[in-house]
């Protein structure tokens, strides 16, 4: 038997709505404005629930302004070392802190695509930490360094990336944040990752998605390979000439590779020295 709905009812169900937990005030317009008493069901949290520096009677620094919540751990980690602070903790201080700098660097923002477009936008991207790009037709490399290649700081037509050639990714490679600089790439037919130590199966995958039904030839030499990385290598559709290093013991790595040449007839898988890579290489793009 269907079930009757009043109108008042079915219309409310139908209606949408929408809160906004978000706080447009910066911290320094809060502080301005005076802490608010804090309400529960109507009422104001008693004295004993108030933490104590918000309590009457307590002095509180005007740096708490720059503390919102209570320190990360990590920082409390971090004092209570420093009693016994020696100079490797400090240089793994630092080493962290590089490697958390170097991420957020290499992030994709959409406000570059939004002004420059995907192509252009990467040409920026790859071009100004110490990697190559050729655009389609072509034969002369973009590389350099911010000093010396000017690119158009505004979107320009003409310009649709091909190949890319991270070999001499600053800073021992492409990491996998930096992979999302590839979307959007229509044209991108050619990349070399040669020794970027970061590249491993999730770089790979999301290449795959990304890239995936473009890209004809794929430079592994150096990165870390595993069996999750055949099968991201499997969807790569339009994928035409692999080189890789030589898989040496790894049994299993050697079964996933095969099992790929033998599922795709068309793909061309190669683990050469160095001097067969070159001239390997160096046929693709002729």
């Amino acid at each position: 038997m269907a079930q009757k709905l009043k109108p008042s009812n079915f219309i409310r169900s139908l209606y949408i709505t929408s809160r906004n937990y978000c706080e447009y005030k910066s911290i320094y317009e809060r502080d301005e404005a005076g802490r608010q008493p804090r309400k529960v069901h109507g009422k104001e949290y008693p004295e004993w629930r108030r933490p104590w520096a918000q309590r009457d009677g307590e002095w509180t620094s005007k740096l708490s302004i720059f503390v919102e919540k209570s320190p990360n751990m990590n920082v409390l980690n971090a004092m209570q070392k420093i009693p016994n602070l020696s100079f490797k903790d400090i240089k793994q201080w630092w080493g962290e802190m590089k490697q958390i700098q170097e991420i957020e660097n290499q992030k994709f923002l959409p406000e570059r695509v939004a002004a420059l477009g995907s192509n252009l936008g990467a040409c920026h991207f790859f071009v100004y930490r110490q990697a190559a790009v050729r655009l389609k037709g072509k034969k002369e490399w973009i590389i350099g360094d911010i000093l010396s290649v000017k690119l158009p700081d505004s979107y320009k037509e003409g310009y649709f990336v091909e190949a890319i050639d991270c070999s001499n990714f600053h800073h021992n490679g492409i990491r996998y944040e930096g992979v999302q600089n590839l979307t959007g790439l229509k044209h991108l037919k050619w990349l070399s990752l040669r020794n970027n130590k970061y590249v491993d199966v999730w770089c790979l995958d999301r290449i795959a998605g990304q890239n995936g039904e473009t890209l004809e030839f794929l430079n592994l030499v150096g990165c870390k390979l595993c069996v999750g990385c055949v099968f991201a290598l499997a969807r790569m559709s339009a994928l035409k000439f692999l080189v890789i290093s030589d898989p040496g013991d790894n049994i299993e790595l050697q079964a996933a590779l095969s099992m790929l040449e033998q599922e795709r007839p068309n793909l061309l898988i190669s683990a050469p020295n160095d001097d067969d890579e070159n001239e390997a290489i160096n046929k693709v793009e002729k």
